[in-house]
This record gives C-alpha cells, structure tokens and sequence, in this order.
C-alpha cells in the first residue's frame, strides 16, 4: 500500500508560582509503545521512529517552548538525547501549521490516531502556545545498538516569566510479534517495500512494518511487456494464504481494479509521481475499501491482527467470522485500491481496524532472505524464499 490507538497522554502541572496550575500535555501517537526494527541483526542495530509527540498547553497562560529534550533511556539512566533548538522548534511549529491548514491531518487521520492526538478544539501553533494551542512535532529518527527501554520528551519554556518543564514518556518495545507467522505466499518473492527507512512504509503509523511483496523476472522486472495489463505482472494471481491461524473479522471483495494507477509507457517518474499523488488524495477521500481494495483482515489473539490488501475483485474465499489456518488460501494477489501495480500489502498491527492501528514488526518461520549472511528479518529489497 504504497505512500501511505488511542493517544496516550501525560498531562503535567506547574504550580511553583501565583496562579492556577498551568497544564500542558504530552501526547503520542501510536500510543502504547514506540517499536524498533533491526538495521543491522548481527550487530544489535535497531532503528526507532518516534512517529509524532504533541505538547498542547491546557493551561490559561501562555507557554513558551524554547527547547525539547528527547531521551532513549535504559533502566532509568540516559543512554542518549537529541535537543531541538529554538530554531528547531519554529520549523516544527511552521510546519505543524501548515500541515493542519492544508487539511492533512483530516486526510490521513490514521497517521495521526483520528482526533485522539490533535482534537478539533486544537490549534497547531508554536513556539508560543496560548490554550488549546499545540506544536506537533514528527518523525524524529534515532538508530542505537544494544538495549533501550523508555523514550522520554522533556519540553522547557517559559510561563509568567517563569521556567517552565513538563515531561512526558513512552515504553520503547524491540520484540516482533508474539505470534507465529509464515510468509503470505510460496516461493520466490520480491520485498519491494518493507521496514527500511528509504521506503514509504516505515513513515505511515499503521504501515510501519509492511511489506508490499511483488514478483520478479529474468529480467529483473516485474512484469512482461510494457507492463499495462495486469496479466502482464508475474505477481498477478497469486494465491495469498494466511499467515497465522485465527478469525476473519473483515473483508472486502467487490472493489474494482483500476489501469490508471499504474505508470504509463514513456511517462516519466516525475510526471507519473504528480499524477499518483492527485490520484491517492482522492482514494483517501473515498474512505477504506478504495485504499485497501478487496482485502482481509484477521484476528490472531494476543491484540495482533493481519491485513491482506489490494486483492483480486471476486478471489476473496473467506467471511467474516470463518476460522482459518495458516497456509490456507484465502484470495489471490491483484491490484485493487489504491495500488500502483499488482502486488501484495501485507501487515500487522495492534487494533481491528487496518488504518486505525499501529504497526508491530513481525517476523517468519519459513522464509530464506537470499544474500543474508545469517537468518534475519525481512529489509525492503530483500529476496524471499519462503518454503
């Protein structure tokens, strides 16, 4: 799914001068933990991306924010911090309000838990926050090897003259899935997509540990021809399978496919990438199905649920409510939805909704990463040999 909860918060009040309490919160979103993915397995290299923190002044008083401390702790100690500046914060708040002017946090409201991190009472402003105003501050990426346990957010400014700290914190999980699961196809597949940083999943909430899998040729590409039929994709019917034993609890299997989506012949990247982008927006409007196209969702246990996305119109062989294996077909791979050639979106995410949810990393049983000097999990690129 190319391009593509509740908000937990901490609420602090500051009362060490005249006056009532000023409130500010610290919110993130996703709000149960921030997760990490491996970048380099045999050395412990992880990669964190703390997707959004929102510092929203509840209080009567202004607040002025002249800095934000971000911390990876272990076992109660700092293990690193990253400071954002003065002028680190105007971007952030310049930013925020644009962001919120355009309309994107309406348009992509599951990248930002709905309204649970930034209410319709909430204005996007900053560095100085009247009530109800709030900085939005995104994608902060950190890389580490070892152990860390907690990230910290500790905001400084000014109230009334007076300093002011708030902070707030969010457990940091380095685990995949407590389930266990297999590949979601047979045989050799390309990850096109994955948890890497220079590929769009990572930056999306729900998505962060997608993988869009497709299939390669001789050639090295991924279809026959010039690639304008959907027959001509060496992916296209393929049948998907469960990954993990569980319960459907939605699905979708009437929604079309569309040519259009896919790159022309002799339409340059950038003309097709303007074209893509106007064409998305408006998918986004639709609502679910015309993102995710004909899909299935299941529920695993242990609050872990699989998306299978962008199906073939009329291949989906389960309902709501049907008990299903692992290794059993439950449709065939298309490119329905908001796809830009046939391939598979496959993730896992802590909520029964595929967009409202956060990711969680997972891992297979049955799979052989080719070129991997050891076993490892899946990188965007990747080969896949799933037995």
């Amino acid at each position: 799914m190319k391009y593509f909860t509740v908000a937990f918060f901490v609420t602090w009040s500051l009362s060490a001068f005249a006056g009532k309490p000023q409130s500010v919160e610290i919110r993130f979103c996703p709000a149960s933990a921030v997760r990490t993915y491996p970048l380099e397995s045999r050395r412990e290299l992880q990669g964190l991306l703390l997707q959004n923190v929102a510092v929203i002044n509840r209080g009567d008083r202004p607040f002025k924010v002249d800095s934000v401390d971000i911390e990876l702790l272990q076992s109660d100690r700092v293990v690193e911090s990253r400071r954002l500046d003065r002028e680190a914060v105007q971007r952030i708040a310049d930013r925020g309000a644009k962001l919120q002017a355009a309309g994107v946090l309406e348009q992509v409201a599951f990248q930002f838990c709905g309204n649970d991190l930034i209410g319709s009472d909430i204005k996007l402003a900053g560095p100085i926050l009247d009530r109800d105003r709030a900085l939005l501050i995104l994608e902060q990426v950190f890389a580490f090897s070892g152990a860390r346990d907690t990230l910290r957010v500790r905001v400084h400014g000014n109230v009334s003259g007076h300093a002011a700290e708030f902070p707030g914190s969010i457990p940091i999980k380095s685990e995949f899935a407590k389930n266990k699961y297999i590949f979601p196809l047979r045989g050799i597949w390309f990850a096109g997509w994955g948890a890497s940083f220079h590929t769009g999943h990572r930056w999306g909430a729900p998505e962060e540990f997608a993988l869009d899998i497709a299939k390669l040729g001789g050639d090295g590409l991924t279809h026959r021809g010039d690639g304008t039929k959907f027959e001509d994709y060496y992916a296209y019917g393929a049948e998907v399978l469960t990954a993990s034993d569980g319960r459907v609890i939605k699905a979708a299997n009437d929604q079309p496919e569309d040519p259009s989506a896919m790159q022309r012949p002799g339409e340059t990247q950038e003309a097709y990438f303007a074209r893509l982008q106007k064409e998305q927006g408006e998918r986004l409007a639709k609502g679910l199905t015309a993102i995710t196209g004909n899909y299935v969702m299941i529920d695993h246990g242990k609050n872990e649920y699989s998306l299978y996305a962008h199906l073939q119109p009329g291949s989906v062989r389960v309902h709501v409510g049907d008990q299903v294996k692992a290794g059993e077909v439950i449709g065939k791979l298309g490119s329905s939805g908001n796809s830009t050639e046939p391939h598979l979106h496959f993730h896992v995410c802590d909520k029964p909704d595929p967009l409202m949810c956060a990711g969680i990393p997972m891992n297979f049983s049955n799979v052989t990463i080719q070129w991997a000097d050891l076993p490892r999990p899946i990188q965007s690129g990747d080969i896949v040999i799933a037995k």
